[in-house]
């Protein structure tokens, strides 16, 4: 950042809806909060909370801290109360900066309050002090169903972090990213260190004071120099967590897209589109790769300062293709929870597969496999897998060959605390999806043993704040599900006539192939078919509905109720509704996609089962 004040002082370095900070500007305030710090007797490693707007005076106050030496400690001025002082109380704050508008709501806190809008300039600025082994900042871990852990990163952290961000992306990655992420979090870290790294934007917030809906910066943002910060100041990246869906972004918010936390569900549509790793524990990412749309899981490669080990409960290496627990060692490493020191020595174990001295590898919380291509690909949470037969049985391969059911709009599958795996599905509305029929449809993808115990069908998926699925609630609404007589007979009410007309189509078609009726909710193999009656159906299929009927659909639709709902045709939906799920397009193209897979299958096998 100061070296880049020092070459292009009139570069856009924040900007905002209250107003923009070039970078000549935002090294002086940072600057002269590090001197205010320091008069204030404020010494190195001493936790400073800042409890500010997103605005520039956030960016530049939060610099200030790791300028003056001290932690910094990031505060939601949204918090509650009480939780600001348990946050304050738990980092034992020396001090909190605030500005007029956040003076209030620190009031309480306990801890002496430092207005950066009302000091006088300090009489000096101190030189910038960073020192490798020094804390630098404590964010947060994720805290899905438990409390947050605080994490404390060293300025050596965040320098491997920027060295990152500047050589192992493409020129024009991070000219301009907005800061969204929780304040605490090592999401917004990055969203604030990867723009100013490379001399780009950080966008606090809305459009700037004076600029327009597509965010042109402000006249006095800065000289000839501002012309360079991302085209218009529109985000050039977006810097966030996975989502359900992949749906990370706003449509035409970006041109490129790194999201961060976990393995996508489905490949967003990006002109780029980048999938990292990351955890508190190494400050942020740790392994990133291009998405590819057939390998949401691949983990990528881990960044230069960090190694990866795959081990199992004794801390040895597993084998290639078998499940073992995610390590993460080299310089990436944080320094541990902050107030925490038995969590500490239980998570950040001594490295046994390092030469030097000291090093530290932290243990996940998450099941991965290296496959004989060399690719590191995802399983599962460990809190999430139950084990059987001694082997962890990852929820997310029955959910992701639930997702793909053409009558599933969404689906879960989470661990019980007795060890089951449990799912539910959202229906896609008229498609008369059954507990039967995704049973069926599971057992004809997926071996015994990855199979969930328990299977529902649910209006939506209960959801925690983030955007996760609630895995409590789930539960619970699962076994209610199972408790309701409704649940366990088929509601025909709820079928539009499309798919019943349809279904009896079918019924009708498959009589004539196997010369027997069967069942709505049956398997075709199951119920004597085989690979060439399969072609045989779908020419069948073909006359009845007048339409061509792909056999490669027939393979991934294996029960009379699941190709009924592929070949009806399309529900009508109400004027001014919206309708949710995948469109048709997108069930059939994922359809196929698994399809060509089950085909592939069955030819080696000889039927498919």
């Amino acid at each position: 950042m100061v070296a880049h004040a020092d070459r292009t002082p009139r570069a856009l370095a924040v900007r905002a809806a209250s107003g923009c900070l070039n970078y000549g500007d935002l090294v002086t305030r940072a600057g002269a909060v590090a001197g205010l710090l320091r008069e204030r007797g404020v010494a190195a490693e001493s936790p400073v909370g800042v409890c500010l707007p997103r605005s520039p005076e956030l960016v530049a106050a939060l610099l200030g801290v790791l300028w003056a030496g001290a932690v910094a400690v990031p505060l939601d001025p949204a918090t509650a109360r009480m939780r600001l002082r348990l946050q304050a109380a738990d980092a034992e704050l020396v001090t909190v900066l605030a500005t007029a508008t956040t003076a209030e709501c620190v009031a309480s806190v306990g801890v002496p309050v430092t207005r950066v809008d009302a000091a006088p300039a300090p009489a000096t600025v101190p030189r910038p002090d960073w020192c490798a082994e020094r804390a630098a900042v404590i964010v947060h871990s994720a805290g899905v169903e438990e409390e947050p852990r605080p994490v404390v990163v060293t300025h050596g952290n965040l320098a491997g972090l920027v060295d990152w961000l500047v050589d192992g992306w493409p020129a024009g990655t991070f000219d301009a990213v907005r800061v969204d992420a929780p304040l605490d979090g090592h999401l917004a870290l990055c969203q604030l260190l990867a723009p100013l790294a490379v001399g780009g934007t950080v966008l606090v917030d809305g459009p700037p004071h004076g600029g327009d809906a597509a965010g042109r910066p402000h006249p006095d943002a800065g000289g000839d120099d501002a012309s360079g910060v991302g085209g218009a100041g529109v985000p050039s990246v977006r810097i966030g967590e996975a989502v359900a869906g992949g749906e990370a972004v706003a449509g035409g918010e970006a041109v490129a897209l790194l999201l961060t936390g976990g393995p996508l569900a489905a490949v967003p549509a990006a002109t780029a589109c980048w999938s990292a790793w990351s955890a508190a524990e190494v400050g942020g990412p740790a392994l990133a790769a291009a998405c590819l749309g057939d390998d949401a899981r691949a983990l990528g490669e881990p960044r230069p300062d960090t190694t990866v080990h795959v081990l199992d409960e004794a801390l040895r290496p597993v084998p290639v293709g078998t499940v073992g627990r995610l390590h993460l060692g080299g310089g990436a490493v944080t320094r541990g929870y902050h107030g925490q020191p038995s969590l500490t020595a239980e998570r950040y174990l001594p490295d046994p597969f390092t030469a030097t001295p000291g090093r530290r590898m932290v243990a996940t919380d998450d099941l991965v496999r290296r496959d004989a291509d060399g690719v590191l690909r995802w399983v599962g949470r460990v809190d999430e897998c139950p084990r059987r037969d001694g082997e962890p049985i990852p929820p997310v391969e029955a959910q992701t060959v639930l997702r793909r059911h053409p009558g599933v709009a969404d689906a879960a599958v989470v661990c019980s605390p007795a060890g089951e795996l449990v799912a539910a599905a959202v229906p896609v509305p008229g498609a008369g999806t059954t507990v039967d029929g995704l049973r069926s449809h599971l057992a004809g993808s997926l071996p015994a043993r990855l199979r969930p115990d328990r299977v529902a069908v649910l209006d939506a998926l209960p959801l925690l704040p983030s955007g996760k699925v609630n895995r409590r609630a789930l539960l619970g609404a699962v076994t209610r599900a199972e408790r309701t007589p409704a649940a366990q007979v088929e509601r025909t009410s709820d079928r539009a006539e499309p798919v019943l007309a349809a279904e009896r189509t079918v019924a009708q078609a498959w009589a004539a192939v196997l010369g027997r009726p069967v069942e709505a909710d049956r398997n075709f193999f199951d119920a004597g078919g085989d690979s060439l009656l399969m072609i045989k159906l779908s020419g069948v299929l073909r006359r009845a509905f007048d339409r061509d009927v792909d056999v490669v659909d027939l393979f991934r639709l294996p029960t009379i109720r699941d190709m009924a709902a592929h070949l009806a045709p399309p529900v009508a939906v109400a004027s001014g509704s919206t309708p949710t799920g995948p469109t048709v397009a997108q069930r059939q193209a994922r359809a196929r996609q698994e399809a060509r897979r089950q085909m592939g299958r069955a030819r080696e096998g000889g039927r498919e089962s």
